[in-house]
Parts: C-alpha cells; structure tokens; sequence
C-alpha cells in the first residue's frame, strides 16, 4: 500500500476513542462618573481568550467550482494503532497519564494502549513494564494497513529503573498474526537511538522506520536486564481500504519547511480545504499564511489559528474573504458553546452574526483533532459591512489600552477604552467625529431620557446582545471579546463573540463571583453581563422592559437551545446528530479528563456524556432564572 494512495489517505482522522496560560486577569470597570447609579453590581472577573485582527475588505461571493472528481491531497500519515485492539505478554503492563518530563504539571494526557487501568499520578510502580524485564505487545490494526514507522519511549534512570541505553525493541509485522517477519531491533546499545536527560531522568525515543510495509499486525518485543518503563507505542501510517470514510470537511496546512506556527507572525503555508461530500469548493492554495491566535486560549496544547488565503475564498460555503479563523474550542469540552451562541444570535435575527461549522485539521501531516471554522470578525460586505472611509468603525472594548488594538480612544463619561478594528489607524478627521459622538451618546446615556438615547444608540441591537450575553453567563463580557460598531450614525453592539468558557464552564477559584462561591455556590443564578455602558441602560424603565418583553417573546428560541419543543429538535441534540463522531475522534488525540487551563471548570467525571448534561441542565437552570428574574412566565402562551 503506498502513501500516493488519496483514497486511504482520507481516513488518517479515524482514529477511535480511547485513547494554558491564563489571560491577564481583568481589573474592575473603572469610570470617572456615576458609578454609584448602577443598579447592579456584576462581577468584574474577566479573561478575553481572543485577540482582534480586523479583515481586509471583503467582495461578494463567486460561483463555487466543486470538482467532479476527488482532488489530490495532501500526504497524511496518524497513529493508526491509538485505540486499536492488542494483546500484552507480560505479568503487568500498564500506561501513565502524567505527560512528558516537559509537562511538569502532569496536564497533557498520555492516552495510550493501555489495560483500561490508569497510573496514579508519579506512581512509578503502575507503569508500564514496572518489574518485568519483557513485554510483547501485538497490536490488530483491524485492516492490512502500509506503515511508515514505529516508536516508543523509553524512560528510567530513577527509582531502581534501568537506563534506556539497557533496553531493546524488536518490531515484526504479520498479515494474519501467525506468521510475523523481523523488521529491525532499536537500541542506544547498536548506535540507532541516542538518550537525553529530562532532568534527572533518562529518556530516549525508539524509533524505526517501516518504508510503506504492508501489513495488519505489528509485534513490539521490548527487553531489558531488570526492568522496562515505557508509555507509549505508537504506529504512522495509512488505514486500510475497509475503513469508512469520514464525511466531516477538512483542512490541511502544510508549512514551508515544515516550520512550527508561531504568534508573532504569519508563516507561509499551503492550505487545502476539501469537503467529502462535495458540497462545496475544493480549496488549494500553496500561498497561504498562518498564525495562532487568541490570549488565554494561544497557550493551550490545541492551539487557535488565523489563516490567510492568497484570494478571497469561499470557504465550506461560509462566504467569501481571505482571513479565516480556526477554533480549538480547547477549554471547552462540549465543543459546543460557541456555535450555540452563534447559532441563537442568528435566529434572533442579529446582523453581522459569524458564520461557522466544524472541520478536521491536520496541520504538516499531524492529525490535530476537530476545529470550528469561523469567519473572522473584520469589515467587509459579507461580515460587518461598514463604509470606514465615512465615519463609521468597528470598535472593541479593552480592559487597557492597546490590549489588543495598536489605537483606541476612551470616552468622555465612563472612562470606557475601546480599541480601533476597523480602520486600525483613525485619521484626525475620524477621530474628532468619533470623540464628538461619544461626548453626545454618553450624555444622552446619562440624562436616562430613552428618546434622547434612541438618537446614538441602536437600541434594538442593545437588547439582543444583552439577552445572547446574558443568557449563556458570557464570562469575557466587557474584555476584548465586546464589540461595537457605529454606522450611520449610531451605536450598535455586536457581534457576539467567544463564549467557550461560557454557560458555568469556568474555574470557581479563580472566577469567584462568576460561580457565586462565596453564596450559593450555583453558577447559573446571578446578573453578569451590566458592565460597559448597560447597568445605566437598565436605570431607562424603556430599556428595561424591552428586555423583558424581548426575553418572553424569544423563549421558543431559547429553549430549542437545550430542549425539544414547538420549533423541533434542539440545538444541541441536532449538532450532536452531525458532529458526534468527529468529536469522539477528537477525544481520541485530547481529553475530556484533563484540565487544559486554570480559567476552565474541572470536568464533571471525565465523560463527553456527563459535559453535554451538564452543559443542557445549566442552561436550563439559567433559563428558568432569568424568566424569574424578570417576572417571566416562560409556560405561558
């Protein structure tokens, strides 16, 4: 079988089952004015995960062009042994779930072949190996498979272990687990693996190259004169034409050079973006360009991206502009959060709402798990369409200045310090006019005359972001993942924006307030989203009962998101019906034990299953909350 073959090499995402730094944290809402007229006090803990790159200009969509047949694509090669069956010759074989020596925090998981049981953390003695001198792993691939490569780690030097330089492994390959050939042996002993120091530990990598070698079984033979510590076997090559194809879009970048992606700046890459069902255009651009994205959420294993296309592209049908985003959704182990907020924005009505859906990315080969695709928030005539030549601009509320814009302005009243997206570098002209507007919308703000507020600010908008926010418990509310735009003369809020760490799925020790830690204790329960400039807002009875009356009359809306009703299947239940196996494969690569970040919530027993309930049952209790909160009764017609 060789790796030219496209077909299998599809397939490298089907991987099965088993197998951050924190953002700045935020101080408190500071104004020059009034601050004791709130009438609420929410809470002031902040992390804004992502940064703002405002889009070049964007034109309207072109006709696609879906090829008739399948394209080429790019050459992938996955641990095709992750999750598959084996059988272990050995008194005691077992794997850790502490990290690399370089993950000193035990937080990467280490999801391997394993007998279902997993080490204590350190526990040196429930790893693999401990006390035997020999194992013999033979791994079932379940279809004749073309292999690339072989390898483990091999650790020791502590505790009594031996040194790698000690230990061989001998790997053979079989068609039919009966007859197997001998393929090499690996040992820093023969000068075909070198060892390196983790500190006070011994490390070294086995590795041996297969060449395309057809074949089902593979058998890894690893000996030593006392004892073996080694956690993990992996296998790199192509599945086997019997495998089913996965139907989930997907992006494959390719770095020049094979370079690692950095935050500064963009690298040179190619991008292919291919839809197996033929839906929507192939996409092959060798003149690229990537970056990570994003704050808190950059630092994490699964890292965000940005990507540029050469030429406006439409990508997966989501409309057409050369700047993409790439979601990890990392902290959040539904997947979910954003695309439901998204989702409900766009039912809602909102304009300027991001288009997105799910993806597999592999990035230089390496299957990375499963990626919300999303346009980027950025002016042009298929996302915020403002005319910035004629005083109109997409703003973004910043805790500080130049938190994530180069230039910002902070207005008159409230102290309140919004960054430039679009244009990035405001003219004088541009900047007096936009300094005049806000003098006159925040003294409007301040009279709590309603008609005289109605003249800056589109109130319409103001009420809809506030429900989206408010309803998921948005926790980067009033961070750089605020927006506002003024066209035509008015203020409108939105778009909507980053809400993986929403809806009570983040740290109760370090949001206290937000998780009511010191009260009740029930994340759901509470105001939250009165900063900016809505707390007086709310002083306006106008303001106020529009959000009530608003509320009531979205409740079908509202509780399609977590539950079955009038409008059909909800939200939740129908992304699950499209994506859930794309995000089991992605659970295969990462975990939904672990705990990526300080920011997230620890995870409830470690099962998809039991996020997803908890996720549903927190909305639902947020829900009823609110209907109680504004004297709603959500039941009545």
């Amino acid at each position: 079988m060789k790796a030219k073959t496209v077909y299998l090499i599809l397939f490298c995402m089907l991987i099965s089952l088993f197998a951050g730094a924190c953002a700045a944290k935020n101080p408190e809402e500071t104004e020059s004015a009034d601050v004791s007229e709130a009438p609420y006090t929410p809470s002031a803990e902040t992390s804004s995960q992502e940064s703002s790159e405002t889009d070049e200009e964007i034109s309207e969509e072109t006709s696609e062009e879906i090829p008739a047949e399948k394209p080429d694509l790019p050459t992938v090669f996955c641990n095709i042994a992750m999750g598959k069956k084996y059988t272990v010759a050995t008194d005691a074989y077992r794997a850790d779930d502490f990290g690399d020596f370089e993950d000193t925090e035990g937080k990467t998981p280490r999801y391997k072949l394993t007998d279902g049981q997993i080490a204590s953390n350190g526990n040196s003695v429930s790893i693999g190996g401990y006390s035997v001198n020999r194992i013999s792993v033979v791994i079932d691939l379940e279809s004749v498979c073309g292999l690339q490569k072989v390898d483990a780690d091999i650790y020791g030097g502590q505790w009594g272990i031996s040194t790698p330089d000690k230990i061989r492994m001998t790997v053979y390959t079989s068609p039919d687990d009966i007859k197997y050939t001998e393929r090499g042996t690996i040992s820093p002993s023969l000068g075909n693996a070198s060892i390196s120091d983790k500190g006070e530990w011994k490390y070294s990598l086995f590795e041996l190259a297969l060449d395309d070698i057809e074949a089902r079984y593979i058998r890894v033979d690893i000996t030593s004169p006392d004892h073996i510590w080694t956690s993990e076997i992996r296998v790199f090559g192509t599945p086997g034409e019997e495998v089913e194809i996965s139907k989930i879009s997907k992006i494959y970048i390719e770095t020049i050079g094979g370079d690692r992606v950095h935050r500064s700046s963009y690298h040179g890459c190619r991008i292919v973006v291919y839809d197996p069902s033929g839906k929507s255009q192939f996409i092959d651009d060798p003149n690229g360009q990537i970056k990570i994205r994003g704050n808190s959420t950059s630092s994490g294993a699964k890292q965000p991206y940005n990507i540029k296309f050469e030429t406006k592209q439409n990508v997966l049908g989501l409309g057409n502009a050369k700047k993409w985003y790439l979601l990890a959704n990392m902290y959040d182990k539904t997947q979910l959060r954003n695309i439901l907020a998204f989702t409900l924005a766009q039912e809602m009505g909102m304009a300027y709402v991001q288009n997105s859906t799910f993806a597999e990315l592999y990035l230089n080969g390496e299957y990375r798990g499963i990626y919300q695709i999303c346009e980027s928030i950025g002016v042009g005539s298929t996302r915020v369409d403002l005319d910035t030549e004629s005083n109109e601009f997409l703003l973004e509320f910043e805790p500080w200045p130049q938190y994530s814009n180069p230039e910002w302005i902070v207005t008159p009243r409230y102290n309140i310090t919004l960054g430039f997206n679009d244009p990035e570098s405001p003219t004088e002209e541009q900047r007096k006019y936009i300094e005049d507007f806000f003098a006159k919308a925040e003294k409007a703000i301040a009279s709590y005359n309603f008609e005289e507020i109605s003249k800056y600010l589109d109130i319409e908008s103001f009420v809809d972001a506030f429900i989206v926010q408010e309803f998921f418990k948005q926790v980067d509310y009033a961070t750089s993942s605020t927006r506002f735009y003024i066209k035509d003369g008015k203020l409108y809020e939105g778009p909507v924006w980053d809400f993986d760490l929403s809806s009570g799925n983040c740290s109760s020790s370090y949001y206290k307030s937000y998780n009511n830690v010191n009260t009740t204790g029930l994340s759901w329960q509470g105001d939250y989203c009165y900063g900016i400039w809505n707390a007086r807002l709310f002083r306006c009875k106008e303001f106020e009962t529009l959000v009530k009356e608003r509320y009531k009359e979205l409740q079908p809306l509202i509780i399609n998101v977590y539950k079955d009703n009038e409008i059909g299947k909800n939200l939740i239940d129908s992304l699950l019906d499209e994506f859930r196996d794309d995000i089991d494969r992605n659970y295969a690569v990462w975990s939904t034990k672990a705990v990526y970040s300080e920011l997230e919530k620890i995870p409830e027993d470690g099962t998809y299953d039991s996020e997803i309930a908890y996720l549903r049952d927190w909305l639902e209790s947020r829900n009823a909350w609110m209907c109680e909160r504004y004297g709603i009764n959500a039941d009545a017609p």
